[in-house]
């Protein structure tokens, strides 16, 4: 989805293999940058329509976080999600019901049945802490994985269970996965927001261990760093990124 044109400058989508890239040219709809209004958001909703939320759906910079709810709204049976994100994405919106990049799980989380449950890894403690009143209501439907935790490989096993394990009552819904790369360090990612420390390999492990325990519906992608402004990314973030999303593809390919 080309909100900035910040993927002139990468090659990813052209060089992962196994993929039909669809080019979505949303530059043109106004209402969207961080914010989305109800008309931009019908708008997008009729650009996606009818391409479902499966494969690898690469949404721009963190600005347009947003759009995954959007994706969700596809989906038609209970799920769960699981997003890496350095941020809770979890704010009151500050103008009526407007749809947020920083509040849009909790938009997801109030408005759509199917989800079931919400898997937030990577923002930092300070983040939880602060959210922990406006956290509280869900209770059980959203569960916080630091970090630290995200390097303890049998984390996964355990808050998904096996996937052909027959001995449990609780069902094992499918899972929908979010990435933002500001999630990830410098050395992988470049983005417009502050960013984590987590590597990129602890996501790709993270992904892939989801995927021996769940079945995957669909998977998206953001955090690109488009403030360049015409001349989009400079050369050494848009390396950096190009590199990143084609790993992520990589992935997408063997857990879609």
């Amino acid at each position: 989805m080309d909100f900035s044109h910040v993927y002139a400058a990468q090659t990813f989508y052209k060089e992962a293999e196994g993929f039909e890239t669809v080019w979505l040219d949303v530059s043109g709809i106004q209402g969207t940058n961080c914010y989305c209004d109800e008309l931009a958001k019908e708008e997008l909703k009729r650009r996606i329509e009818g391409l479902g939320p499966g494969g690898v759906h690469f949404l721009d910079s963190g600005n347009y976080h947003y759009v995954s709810k959007l994706w969700l709204e596809q989906i038609e049976e209970p799920f769960d999600l699981l997003v890496f994100d350095h941020h809770t994405d979890m704010q009151q919106p500050m103008f009526g019901d407007i749809l947020s990049c920083g509040g849009w799980i909790k938009a997801a989380l109030d408005t759509n049945p199917y989800l079931n449950r919400v898997y937030l890894a990577g923002p930092p403690i300070k983040a939880v802490e602060e959210s922990t009143e406006g956290l509280r209501p869900y209770g059980g439907r959203l569960v916080w994985i630091s970090s630290r935790d995200m390097e303890d490989r049998g984390i996964w096993e355990r808050l998904f269970g096996k996937k052909d394990d027959r001995n449990t009552q609780s069902p094992r819904h499918p899972l929908y996965i979010s990435v933002d790369k500001d999630v990830l360090g410098e050395k992988d990612a470049r983005t417009n927001w502050d960013q984590g420390e987590t590597s990129l390999e602890t996501v790709l492990d993270g992904i892939r261990a989801a995927h021996l325990c769940r079945r995957i519906i669909g998977m998206d992608v953001c955090g690109e760093n488009p403030e360049g402004g015409e001349a989009g990314e400079r050369a050494d973030d848009a390396c950096i990124n190009d590199r990143t999303n084609l790993l992520l593809c990589c992935v997408g390919k063997e857990v879609l």
